[in-house]
Parts: structure tokens; C-alpha cells; sequence
């Protein structure tokens, strides 16, 4: 039987870049030791966050390999996003996971020849399911991205009873009364990751505890806060600090799209570098990143 064990805030990590776009594997060791000292036990490699989607399948191996290898030393667990691109490469990532040693799966839906229904996405899943059946699998649901957009209740009731190591989902909408409704129907061992950062303390109180956030990579101790409180029943402690995570965002999301903005962020706050973002997308200016610096110092999130 396939167990999944990862709960709480798994940050999707960024693909360091070198100018060039080449990948620069050098800093994912230094990465995942900052994310383990954070306290963070699990991460998603892959993700929206991981550009992974632009990436060939070569290189999209090769950043499996080196986060299983930084795991070895920091305990993380990896999950993988394995989807957004052809079916068979899709099959060949998730064979990979499996042998590489990654701990569950992530997939994103067909992004061309998109599922029109809950029996078409179940079957899409459950092909990439066959394929690491020793794997926990999880369904990505991001309907702004993959404007695939059924109705997630239905499709987990019935990936639950047709694929034996679906273990739940990444639910990147707010629509927190939809997402309520697939907690319910969530079996014991399964698990949905909010996919929305300013929703992280709302969601808490519904009794979704864990997030998969790209800010927690940049502010792992204001998410931690924030569930801390919520678990104290600390209602004003959760939303002052869900206040702040949320201006945090919003610092960054004036000044363009979202993985160069919290790149850049991540630079700012942490340190890392984690380069420009994947081609087709480009870096924001130098004015905008000082902008963005001047909100987060404001917020005494940057010294």
C-alpha cells in the first residue's frame, strides 16, 4: 500500500538560472539547507514556481536528481511536478521520479487536448498513476493556468476509487468553498495543499493545514506563524500575520508577473540566488526590483 506523509508548508521551489538560462544546480544544495533550517520538511520541485514547464525533459531529470541528492543530507521530502508537457515525456518523468528516488508526484492536467470532464482528467491521471504505481500521485488544480476547469469534488471522489495511489490534491483557486467541499470527501492518508498565499490563515480555520505557497520560500517563519495561530485558536495573531504575508505579496505583485517578481524577492529576502526566470519570461527592471525592496523593508521584512 502506498503511503503519502507530507503535511504542512511544502514551498514550490524555484529552478536557479544563470544569466546565460542555463540551470545552476551548484545552488540547490544551499537552497535546501536554508529551507531545513526554516523548519520546512517537504518541497515541490517542478511546480509553477520551478518553471518546469518551459524546461526540457533532460534538464527536468537532472533537477529531480539533484534535489533527491540535497534531500539525502536535509531529510526533505521531494515531491515532483511532473506534468506540462506531451504525454509520454509526462510517463518518462514520472518513471524517472521512481527511480531517482522521489517521495510523491505532482501533475499537472493535458494543457493542449485539455480534459473535458471528470472521466477524461481521471483517466489522465491514472495513466501517470500506472507509471510510478509505487508513488504517491496528487492532482494540480490551477484553472487560471491550465483552464482546465471541472469540478474538483466529482474528480476526487472518483480518482479515489479508480487509481490506488491517488493521494489528493494542490488546490490553486479561491474558491475556498470548493475547496472545503473536497476536504470532505478527502480519505484518510489523502491531502489537499492550498495553492493560495493570502488565503493561508482562512483556509487554516477550515481545516486546511497545509500550503503549497511560493512565499513560504521567502517567508517560511510569517506561514509558520500564521498555522501556529490558528492551531492556538489565536484568531487576531493568525490574521495580523496573514496581513502581513499578504502585503508581502502584494509588494511584489504590482510589478509584473509571478515567478520574475518573487524571484527577484527571493533574492532580496533570502540571499540565494536564484537568477532570472525561464525564456519566454524575462527578469523585471532594476527599478521595479528596488520598488519591491523598499515595500519589504517597509514591512521590516528586509533589513
Amino acid at each position: 500500500m502506498v503511503v503519502f506523509n507530507a503535511r504542512g508548508l511544502m514551498p514550490p521551489v524555484f529552478t536557479p538560472l544563470n544569466d546565460d538560462h542555463t540551470i545552476n544546480y551548484g545552488a540547490i544544495p544551499a537552497y535546501a539547507q536554508y529551507l531545513q533550517k526554516s523548519g520546512i520538511k517537504s518541497v515541490l520541485v517542478g511546480g509553477t514556481t520551478g518553471e518546469n514547464m518551459s524546461l526540457s525533459v533532460a534538464d527536468r531529470k537532472k533537477i529531480v536528481d539533484t534535489w533527491v541528492k540535497a534531500a539525502k543530507t536535509t531529510g526533505l521530502h521531494i515531491q515532483v511536478q511532473v506534468g506540462g508537457a506531451p504525454l509520454q515525456d509526462v510517463i518518462e518523468l514520472a518513471k524517472h521520479c521512481v527511480t531517482a528516488g522521489a517521495d510523491s508526484l505532482l501533475t499537472l492536467p493535458e494543457l493542449y487536448f485539455k480534459p473535458k470532464n471528470v472521466d477524461e482528467l481521471v483517466s489522465y491521471v491514472a495513466w501517470v498513476a500506472e507509471a510510478a504505481p509505487s508513488l504517491p500521485v496528487l492532482y494540480y488544480h490551477i484553472p487560471s493556468m491550465s483552464k482546465v476547469e471541472i469540478n474538483m469534488p466529482a474528480f476526487v471522489a472518483k480518482a479515489t476509487t479508480r487509481i490506488p495511489n491517488f493521494k489528493g490534491i494542490k488546490f490553486t483557486s479561491n474558491d475556498l468553498s470548493e475547496a472545503a467541499q473536497v476536504l470532505r470527501i478527502l480519505k484518510d492518508g489523502q491531502e489537499m495543499f492550498l495553492g493560495a498565499d493570502t488565503l493561508l490563515a482562512p483556509a487554516a480555520m477550515m481545516g486546511i493545514k497545509s500550503s503549497i505557497g511560493t512565499s513560504v520560500n521567502l517567508f517560511p517563519q510569517l506561514a509558520h506563524d500564521i498555522l501556529a495561530a490558528v492551531e492556538a485558536n489565536d484568531i487576531e495573531k493568525a490574521r495580523l500575520a496573514q496581513e502581513k504575508l499578504s502585503l508581502a505579496v502584494e509588494a511584489h505583485t504590482v510589478e509584473g508577473e509571478w515567478v520574475p517578481i518573487m524571484k527577484a524577492g527571493m533574492e532580496i529576502v533570502t540571499g540565494i540566488k536564484v537568477g532570472p526566470p525561464s525564456l519566454p519570461q524575462v527578469p523585471i527592471s532594476a527599478e521595479a526590483r528596488k520598488r519591491i525592496e523598499g515595500r519589504l523593508r517597509n514591512l521590516k521584512l528586509v533589513k
